[in-house]
């Protein structure tokens, strides 16, 4: 199955990877092709150049978003070219903005690690690797995150929210009430499983 067509500036490679939000600015993308033709489609992007894709005969014109990106780029076993830019809040240990994250992830199980590891790193409040899927399930619950539009690929996207001060109230709550998803933590033998996803980015 040949990829969808990725255009700019006159420059034309392939897409397969490419996610975006409701105003069709890019979150998330791969482009693969010959090294010139990537590095150029890259660059447009970055500098607000304008991109056309097309799926299935359906033209998008996704754009830059004015948050910070990150860019990798890795020689393919075919000897094409692979560029993968995505939003540095994408990765687990960027610290800044305090108060939201993106998380990208294939499979659901990663999901609920990677928030985890985002959150960790987010916020002052103590948290326990038992607690992913309760909080995940918490967030849900209060539309904190928010889900992206996987136009191509199979990877999907959800930009959370964070309200601290919310959220330990919330986490109290749960101790007090003695929410058996939250006292478990002070049981033996609890693991913390870790997801590896952006080993490899700047």
């Amino acid at each position: 199955m040949s990829l969808p067509v990725i255009i700019s500036g006159g420059i034309k490679a392939y897409c397969s990877e490419l996610i975006v939000n409701e105003d069709q600015k890019i979150y998330f993308l791969s482009v693969a092709g010959y090294q010139a033709a990537v590095k150029g489609i890259i660059a447009n992007v970055l500098e607000y150049g304008s991109v056309t894709v097309i799926v299935d005969d359906e033209y998008f014109y996704p754009s830059r978003s004015t948050l910070n990106y990150t860019v990798h780029y890795q020689k393919l076993p075919s000897e094409l070219f692979q560029g993968v830019t995505l939003l540095k809040i994408a990765l687990p240990d960027n610290k800044e903005p305090k108060d939201c994250f993106l998380v990208i992830s294939e499979d659901s199980p990663s999901v609920k690690d990677l928030f985890f590891r985002h959150l960790e790193n987010k916020i002052e409040i103590p948290l326990h690797p038992v607690w992913s899927q309760w909080l995940w399930n918490t967030f849900s619950e209060k539309g904190w995150p928010t889900p992206l539009d996987t136009l191509i690929g199979d990877f999907k996207g959800y930009l959370v929210e964070i309200n601290e001060e919310e959220l330990k109230d919330i986490i109290s709550m749960a101790i007090t009430e003695r929410n058996p998803e939250v006292i478990r933590c002070f049981e033996k033998g609890e693991k913390d499983g870790r997801d590896k996803l952006f080993e490899g980015f700047p």
